[in-house]
């Protein structure tokens, strides 16, 4: 992946933008397949995302039959007086919604019957939907509040998947509010891939936010002791667009199958040059600090290098455009030259 610098004279007779120069000329029909689908990536997101803030604002949460506002980290006077004002959390089953605490043994209370009152708050939320939406690839995303749960010393919630309960929904935010637990780790799957998101490290003074697709299969394992106090979100996407971790899933099996085909057609291609959208100093010039659907493509990249035995480099380049010295000869010569290569991480390793 490249940062152009264009050196051009006179008028341009190709649009494709792809030149190597005249010594490594495109004609694999392979290349430009591989091209056209990283052309079409437009978001890369991981299938479930963790995220710890040490600041944070306390979001004022006031039980419907309690005038104070619940202190936080959450004391265990405060722990009872929310169960109280509960019910024990029901699940889906096929069409019924069942209450069975051999499956599932939590208090919940309907997102009506608590509000947050610290004005604060939403500010704080807004950079916590960018941050989890950022993680999963998603756009155009809202985050709708549904329920307040309350796990306490033999809680837990069996393997199961997240019901649609609106049109547009894609997934789950879960906010855990500082109070001290052990136990209670988030264990999710999606295919062959595995993530474990605890919250009960910093549970004492931090907030951490999870996430994650609504097709992704996940498992609250029980409590061992303390409280753990969460509110959850709906995430809803508002444009024409719906991601999921199959959606990513398959993207990413896809671009696989083109870097197969590739390889084995193209056996003696040993380089493929990709441009990027933005412009980069030789400061920035790395996967940390892509932009825009730079991010993604690179991303897309980076996660199948391993499997596809592919080394990805971000370069700055000059490709330039000049005028033939023979008179008659009214083609321009095009060369391209590498200025400076980086690792990944941002690291040059060559330089011309």
């Amino acid at each position: 992946m490249c940062d152009w610098d264009e050196d051009s004279e006179g008028e341009d007779s190709s649009s494709d933008g792809y030149s190597y120069g005249p010594s490594h000329e495109l004609s694999h029909s392979s290349q430009d397949d591989l091209r056209l689908f990283l052309d079409k990536i437009q978001t890369m997101g991981n299938f479930a995302t963790c995220r710890y803030y040490r600041s944070f604002a306390n979001p004022g949460l006031q039980i419907e039959e309690h005038a104070a506002a619940v202190s936080l980290p959450l004391m265990a006077h405060d722990a009872e007086a929310i169960k109280s004002a509960c019910e024990q959390a029901p699940f889906g089953q096929g069409d019924q919604t069942l209450v069975d605490t051999s499956v599932r043994k939590t208090w919940q209370l309907d997102h009506t019957q608590y509000r947050l009152l610290n004005p604060g708050w939403n500010a704080f939320f807004e950079h916590v939907i960018a941050d989890v939406a950022c993680d999963l690839g998603l756009t155009q995303v809202v985050a709708l509040p549904y329920k307040l749960l309350l796990y306490e010393e033999g809680s837990f919630f069996k393997p199961h998947r997240d019901s649609e309960k609106m049109v547009g929904m894609v997934g789950t935010l879960v906010i855990c509010l500082p109070s001290e637990h052990e136990g209670g780790d988030v264990c999710l799957s999606f295919r062959n891939k595995k993530r474990v998101l605890a919250t009960s490290p910093t549970s004492a003074f931090n907030m951490t936010a999870l996430a994650w697709f609504s097709d992704v299969t996940h498992e609250v394992e029980k409590l061992t002791s303390g409280h753990r106090l969460v509110l959850i979100y709906n995430l809803v996407q508002t444009g024409p667009a719906r991601q999921s971790a199959l959606f990513f899933n398959d993207q990413s099996l896809q671009l696989q199958q083109l870097v197969v085909n590739w390889q084995s057609k193209c056996p003696n291609d040993k380089l493929l040059i990709y441009p990027l959208e933005h412009e980069y100093t030789e400061a920035s010039l790395s996967s940390w600090n892509m932009k825009g659907r730079d991010i993604a493509v690179s991303q897309s990249l980076l996660d199948i290098s391993s499997i596809s035995g592919l080394f990805l480099f971000f370069a700055h380049m000059t490709h330039s455009k000049q005028r033939p010295t023979s008179e008659g000869d009214d083609n321009l010569e095009k060369t391209t030259k590498l200025d400076v290569v980086y690792t990944s991480d941002g690291n040059p390793i060559v330089s011309n």
